[in-house]
């Protein structure tokens, strides 16, 4: 169904959901993943942030550039978030060089857990300008499911704007659930 034009200011978001219980992605591809480093991860955050359709994105580039947009979302994570065991990754190829990351959390507010077990979100997850279009994205994924089922997450809940098409994708194949698409300011 299309969506109608957003409210001013603001822009659609579509939710997503999977819970664990579910099978796993294979693994595919043959990337390999090693934990980030935070020079790294600052840097390629704004990479990805400066080559984003998601309007938020695009908004805090265009307020406060790439490097500082970057630094004030990460700076957001550890108020709301607790990083999962296996922490923030990035994926790499046979060569060593790096093709994106993917930053899975927990949610801190306890309401949000159920019987003990925590909800997982992935906090965000960007393949790297010069290697798109090539399946990272869905291995990034798979490796966060993976680190939620570890970390034994009843459910997880995602989001991304209704322009990111590559990532709503990438959600189907994994077996999220798509949920109703709502509105949410730009900031």
């Amino acid at each position: 169904m299309p969506l109608v034009a957003p409210r001013p200011g603001h822009f659609w978001k579509v939710p997503f959901v999977w819970h664990p219980s579910g099978s796993l992605p294979p693994e595919r591809g043959s990337s390999r993943f090693e934990p980030v480093d935070a020079t790294w991860l600052e840097s390629a955050l704004a990479a990805v942030m400066a080559h984003s359709v998601d309007e938020s994105d695009q908004f805090a580039v265009a307020t406060h550039g790439a490097q500082k947009a970057s630094r004030d979302l990460l700076g957001l994570c550890p108020q709301h978030f607790e990083q999962p065991a296996g922490g923030w990754q990035a994926a790499l190829d046979d060569a060593g060089e790096r093709l994106g990351f993917v930053l899975p959390v927990l949610f801190k507010e306890p309401a949000r857990g159920r019987e003990g077990r925590p909800e997982g979100t992935v906090f965000y997850m960007g393949v790297l300008p010069a290697h798109r279009s090539r399946g990272v994205g869905a291995q990034l994924l798979a490796h966060a499911m993976r680190t939620f089922a570890a970390a034994g997450c009843w459910r997880v809940f995602c989001d991304t704007s209704a322009r990111n098409e590559p990532m709503m994708r990438a959600f189907r194949s994994a077996g999220f659930q798509q949920r109703t698409p709502w509105q949410r300011p730009l900031q």
